[in-house]
């Protein structure tokens, strides 16, 4: 098995899949909780990733998001196109527990209870829809399910002859296929009889499911006051100018000058936190506000010359991928079926890669897996430390019989390790290309980037490509692997790796630079140059405004019928989850943190710094110096009035004692920038493994308060839920400047 970590990029990830392939393993998987929100992406748009639309936006809502404050990812071209676009008049609003460095810039920080973003989405959506009626007609019947049919069984109404999901038609009152050419007014409400059954639009069903979700209601939710929420929502439906239009490039085409957006861990990772996603992106559907100017832009649905990386269902629904023979499908096609793989994918049919599960299978349903894992080869993730509950991944590690571990610096996860192979670290690698385009990068222009090594690795440090070409190599297995390589590295004829050609990272990186950019762009041309750029066609910055697309969805009939066919996989296995997820509109009903929270404990959320970057930078003996110096790095940070009622002041050395007996101790900050029923620490400190330099064991780790169970997972996408609750006490009065970090 092999669990691939972020800080490999593209070409690393596939030569390792294809070592993989001619393993014969059925494991493979990259990094730990990388983040619900993509599965949500990809479910919703089609997208690995959405961005604003910076150049046009009027009103940015965010949700558990710090983008624009060089934090996640396209870090610098991010700020610098927030900071244009507020200089433009665009206006922030933020939803965090906490005044993270970009809800301190908004306009509006709204602080809320963690775990409670999707109850505001929904709110949110509720006065849309059903107190202010404002909606994209045009956009919802023409490139949505909206006006898709809902009989009684809570599936699509088909049309007897080709099956396909059928439309009421306003103009000549009768039902149609949804893509039939002589549709002319779909409807999007009201309820209708189609051979005798009854049945309704599915915007219909949405709207009266989100209902529930009232202002005053999800004001007990959330904390958010209602009217906070009606005045937001108000100012939603102003700024999305549902009707404008705008010309760009020769292209007039619709203007949604507004983006509701979630990023990373903040908001999605929770339990329901597919359905949290959703809500928020539903907020741009409604209006219109997709892949056109002013809105979400998806990163990955079009490449250059307009070429498509999605496809639609028979029912006219946007997928993922172009669908390649033997490729693994997604949903809706994806099906459960019983288990092959260490982390249990096959029964997440609506996730990818459900990667937190290989802790739990190993763990807590090793009878699962058929067959006994033997090797467990780690690249350059620190598995231990930045997904959850430490100890328990420990256990879970201890229960392999052989461990290797590659990285480039000592850490928790390579202590764990029988062997561990050094590899290059940044500054010693050559990797190409290091943006993908299919990734996470929008924008004006296509680039493609080589990363050149600043200092040549010592004698015995090897890029992990060439660690994967020598294994290959050892095992007799150089001329399957050379062939797998240039399908998958898009080699051309003339660059194409010989079956019996012996070669290293360096001449495959060069092949693959003339293969993308012809005979002159080699290597020497790109020490020289360092990337490749040019701009995108008007179709590729905003694909909904020009091109036609497979439709979004709003109602999603088809995880209902995953739902009952996983439960029947799971009855088989004898294994009983939670399924109230697989539903066909979005849900919330509170993480388990909600449910058992006790009146002393406090919710733990963490932030982001724009100087650390998850857990691999803080072994840099500059950065902790700097992070023992500065307001938001190593501090537990409390509402002033819930430190006063703990009799904790400012500079109080305090411990946190976590539901799953973990503890820490760490310096109080008293602040009224945080949420009261919150205690917020920075990412991702506390390192306990040998060799830290000066201070680098202080802080405090979030991740290990986070419970390894799968009653706290999101049932969707796999994921862990980033709930934490912790109570805490006052130890004492710190002593000194240095931080010291206790942690068990």
């Amino acid at each position: 098995m092999f669990v691939n970590g972020i800080t490999e990029i593209e070409m690393s990830r596939q030569v390792g899949v294809a070592f993989g392939e001619v393993l014969q393993t059925p494991n493979y998987t990259t990094g730990v909780a990388f983040g619900t929100h993509t599965r949500v992406s990809f479910l919703n748009t089609g997208s690995m990733h959405s961005e604003p639309d910076f150049d046009h936006c009027r009103l940015l809502i965010l949700f558990g998001s710090q983008k624009g404050s060089l934090s996640g990812h396209d870090t610098m071209k991010s700020a610098l196109a927030m900071a244009k676009a507020r200089e433009r008049g665009m206006k922030v609003v933020a939803f965090d527990p906490i005044c993270s460095p970009t809800a301190s810039k908004a306009d509006q920080w709204i602080p809320l209870r963690p775990g409670t973003d999707g109850a505001v989405a929904l709110a949110l959506l509720h006065v849309l829809l059903n107190e202010l009626g404002v909606l994209d007609e045009t956009f919802l019947a023409r490139q949505s399910n909206a006006p898709y049919l809902i009989g009684a069984s809570g599936g699509y109404l088909r049309d007897a002859q080709s099956g396909k999901p059928l439309v009421w038609d306003g103009a000549d009152k009768s039902a149609k296929a949804f893509d039939d050419s002589k549709l002319i007014k779909p409807a999007l409400g009201g309820e209708f009889e189609v051979n005798g059954e009854s049945c309704r639009p599915a915007l219909e069903l949405l709207r009266a499911h989100i209902a529930q979700f009232t202002p005053e209601r999800v004001e007990a939710i959330s904390t958010v006051p209602a009217e906070t929420l009606r005045q937001l929502a108000r100012e939603f439906a102003a700024a999305a100018q549902i009707g404008g239009t705008v010309t760009i490039d020769g292209s007039e085409m619709p203007l949604r000058p507004v983006c509701s957006f979630a990023d990373s861990r903040g908001s999605t990772c929770h339990t329901q936190g597919v359905w949290t996603g959703t809500a928020i992106q539903l907020l741009n559907v409604v209006v219109g506000a997709v892949d056109v100017p002013g809105g979400a832009i998806s990163t990955s649905i079009v490449g250059p010359g307009e070429r498509l990386r999605v496809r639609a269902s028979a029912d006219g629904i946007v997928l993922f991928g172009v669908q390649r023979p033997g490729g693994e499908s997604q949903y809706p096609d994806q099906r459960a079926r019983v288990p092959e793989t260490v982390q249990l994918h096959e029964l997440f049919p609506v996730g990818k890669q459900p990667r937190p599960m290989f802790g739990l299978a190993l763990l807590d349903y090793p009878e699962l897996i058929p067959y006994q894992l033997e090797m467990l080869i780690i690249l350059g993730s620190n598995i231990v430390m930045s997904g959850a509950d430490p100890r328990r991944i420990v256990a879970a590690l201890e229960k392999i019989p052989f461990v290797v571990a590659l990285g480039d610096r000592l850490d928790e996860t390579l202590e764990c390790a029988d062997l561990i192979i050094p590899t290059a670290q940044g500054l010693e690698r050559l990797d190409f290309p290091v943006n993908r385009l299919e990734g996470w990068v929008t924008g004006r222009h296509w680039y493609f980037t080589a990363r050149l090594p600043a200092v040549e690795s010592p004698p015995d440090v090897r890029h992990t490509v060439d660690i994967f070409l020598e294994w290959a190599e050892r095992l007799g297995l150089r001329p399957e692997l050379n062939r797998l390589l240039n399908g998958q590295l898009g080699l051309t004829e003339s660059e194409r790796l010989a079956e019996d050609g012996r070669y290293n990272n360096r001449e495959i990186v060069e092949r693959r630079m003339r293969s993308m950019f012809g005979a002159d762009h080699d290597l020497g041309w790109f020490e020289k140059y360092g990337l490749v750029a040019w701009e995108r066609h008007v179709s590729e910055r905003y694909p909904r405004g020009v091109l036609k697309l497979p439709r979004v969805p709003v109602y999603f009939p088809e995880i209902v019928e995953r739902g009952k066919e996983l439960k029947e996989i799971l009855d088989g296995l004898g294994v009983s989850w939670d399924l109230s997820s697989y539903q066909a509109v979005p849900a919330w009903s509170g993480c388990w943190s909600h449910k058992t929270r006790q009146s002393d404990q406090l919710f733990l959320v963490n932030y982001k710094l724009p100087f650390q970057t998850s857990t691999t930078t803080q072994y840099n003996p500059w950065l902790a110096e700097l992070s023992q110096r500065h307001r938001l790095a190593l501090y537990v940070t409390l509402n002033r009035s819930t430190a006063a009622a703990r009799g904790i002041a400012d500079g109080d050395e305090i411990e946190l004692v976590g539901t799953n007996g973990y503890t820490a101790r760490g310096v109080a900050r008293v602040s009224e920038c945080v949420h009261p029923e919150v205690a917020a620490v920075a990412s991702c400190f506390g390192h306990w493994s040998h060799n830290q330099p000066s201070g680098g064991a202080a802080g405090v780790n979030f991740n290990a308060f986070v419970p390894l169970d799968v009653r706290g997972m999101e049932m969707l996408s796999g994921d862990f839920d980033q709930c934490a609750l912790v109570t805490i006490r006052r130890v004492g009065r710190r002593q000194g400047s240095i931080f010291k970090s206790v942690q068990r």
